[in-house]
């Protein structure tokens, strides 16, 4: 029980805190030229992996302020949003699963407790059942004992009464 409960939760951890995950690489040239690119994928991020993030995402940001370009500045801004954001979710995602774990273990508790009051009274009504039926076959026992006892003397007495009539 416990190896599932585990198993369970760290299914729902990954799963939870998977989000997405986006690059972006900010290249200029001598020429004020800027260059772009962003790749989107999804992963699992784990709260200190998207802490970092966002702390690069802070250092690219003072780097493009420090060197006065407004279009590196821009992307660097948004890079750090995303990373905020990408943070939050996970925060969030994490905490989702913790009560979503909690959920599962108090709803298995419920169950199981449920589950232990209707085998204990399953078990009072099979013993009552058992005693019911001891006690009619006991009383059964007793009343063929009865009869096979008067059985046995009426044939006694037929018996007796056919030696007396020769």
């Amino acid at each position: 029980m416990k190896k599932i409960l585990i198993l369970a939760s760290t299914a729902t951890l990954l799963f939870a805190t998977s989000c997405k995950k986006s690059e972006t690489f900010v290249t200029t040239d001598g020429n004020d030229t800027l260059s772009v690119v962003e790749t989107t994928e999804t992963t699992t991020l784990t709260n200190d992996e998207a802490k970092a993030k966002v702390d690069k995402a802070q250092a690219d940001l003072d780097a493009a302020i420090k060197n006065g370009d407004k279009k590196a500045e821009a992307a660097a801004r948004q890079a750090l949003t995303d990373a905020n954001m990408a943070w939050e979710n996970t925060k969030a995602a994490v905490d989702n699963a913790a009560q979503d774990v909690k959920d599962g273990v108090d709803n298995t508790v419920d169950k199981a407790k449920a589950a232990t009051e209707n085998a204990k009274q399953d078990m009072k009504e099979t013993a009552q059942d058992t005693k019911n039926a001891m006690d009619k076959a006991a009383q059964d026992t007793k009343e063929a004992t009865k009869k096979a006892a008067q059985d046995t003397k009426d044939a006694y007495n037929n018996t007796l009464d056919k030696l007396k009539a020769k």
